[in-house]
């Protein structure tokens, strides 16, 4: 009896054994999720138009950025933009050059094949419309919704010339000439507008050179970045307002965004522009007509006209009190925006995080006795001349 026992007690093991050796797989996905999320930025429409977000200055593998066109794609939409420009550099290709030293071993003579620059013999070796078409197709094939704009970085100088970004042209391959104003001509025949990037970068001052004043009074110039990656520009404000021209805010991104912006809690730098739709049409419209804000590490800039009308679309006010006897009224506000408002009242600065209210209370003139508005200076806003602006919130009738 012992023995059949001893000898089930064998069988069953064995089985055992065998069905979990059948239960095991030999790969097994540790998630059903394989899709990654997109961090969606929520704006308010202004004055019936839709708020895209924008970057217009972004380098890949082609010149010295370190991501490929198409990662550049997949980066940009997960970080909640709808419009990008790749603006690899014109005159010079690092990661190119870089390549053919990697490769060089195979070669026949076992060194670098020839790198020549941009010149006006040579014109260069790198189709950079082929370097659009590679972010175009990874676009196709993603089914991302975001609009791809062609552009380039032509770069001279920093101290007599600077760098610019030519944007909606046609032809890239075509725009070079030595002198960059010529260059400038051409990218203005193909349609295209030029960004004025970084213009205190290397330089101590933002004031024009010789070749800027030539440049900017031939009408060449239709914006300039007032800021870049996470620097300020307050003088182009003031330059832009006066001279009617666009402000920018880009990233100049050549790393990853997600080590510069999300992992410090903020957003990636954006030009916010208020066009009708997600077209190359309606975008170059508002560009043109100087319908943008620059957004960067919680921060909006731009003309004073603009930023009341963004923080008016934004936030919600509505009286929930009145106080007859002690004079006061108090209001809620309500952020329906992906950016936080820091609204000063006196030495009160009140945080206005996004998704929710605060109350806050508003009693009579002492001159005219009438209730005050609820006005605000908005801390984490800029316009001309370094200063905040003062807005009225509207009362939501």
């Amino acid at each position: 009896m012992k023995r059949v026992i001893l000898l089930l007690a064998v069988a069953s093991l064995c089985i055992f054994n065998a069905d979990a050796q059948k239960k095991i797989p030999h790969s097994a996905r540790l998630s059903n999720e394989v899709s990654a999320r997109r961090t969606e930025i929520i704006l308010p429409q202004v004055k019936g138009y839709n708020v895209y977000k924008g970057d217009f200055h972004i380098h890949t593998t082609y010149s010295d950025g370190r991501v490929n066109p198409a990662g550049r794609v997949s980066e940009a939409w997960m970080d909640g933009l709808d419009v990008i420009s790749i603006t690899d550099h014109y005159e010079g290709q690092r990661g190119i050059q870089n390549f053919l030293k990697v490769t060089a071993p195979y070669n026949e003579d076992g060194k670098p094949t020839p790198y020549l620059k941009a010149s006006a013999k040579n014109g260069h070796r790198v189709d950079f419309n082929a370097i659009h078409e590679e972010a175009a197709k990874q676009l196709r094939s993603s089914g991302y919704p975001m609009l791809l704009i062609k552009g380039c970085e032509m770069a001279r100088n920093a101290q007599t010339h600077g760098h610019f970004n030519a944007l909606f042209v046609d032809d890239l391959n075509t725009l070079y000439d030595p002198d960059m104003a010529k260059a400038f001509e051409k990218v203005k025949k193909q349609g295209g507008i030029i960004i004025h990037n970084h213009p205190a970068w290397r330089r101590k001052t933002s004031d024009k050179t010789e070749f800027h004043e030539k440049v900017y009074s031939a009408g060449l110039i239709d914006g300039v970045e007032v800021v870049n990656g996470g620097t300020f520009y307050p003088h182009i404000v003031r330059r832009c307002t006066d001279e009617k021209l666009t402000m920018f805010a880009n990233t100049d991104e050549h790393g990853l965004t997600s080590h510069r912006f999300a992992a410090s809690g903020y957003h990636r730098t954006m030009t916010l522009i208020f066009a009708k739709d997600l077209t190359e049409k309606a975008i170059k419209d508002a560009i043109l007509k100087r319908r943008t804000l620059a957004y960067a590490k919680g921060t909006l800039i731009g003309e004073e006209m603009w930023l009341k009308e963004f923080l008016n679309a934004a936030v919600n006010c509505q009286m929930v009190k009145e106080d007859v006897k002690k004079g006061n009224r108090t209001f809620q506000l309500t952020n329906m925006s992906s950016i936080t408002y820091l609204l000063r009242r006196g030495k009160s600065v009140y945080k206005l995080e996004p998704f929710k209210s605060i109350l806050v209370s508003f009693g009579k003139n002492k001159k005219t006795g009438a209730y005050n508005a609820p006005i605000f200076r908005v801390d984490n806003m800029w316009h001309v001349d370094y200063k905040h602006p003062n807005i009225e919130i509207t009362i939501d009738k």
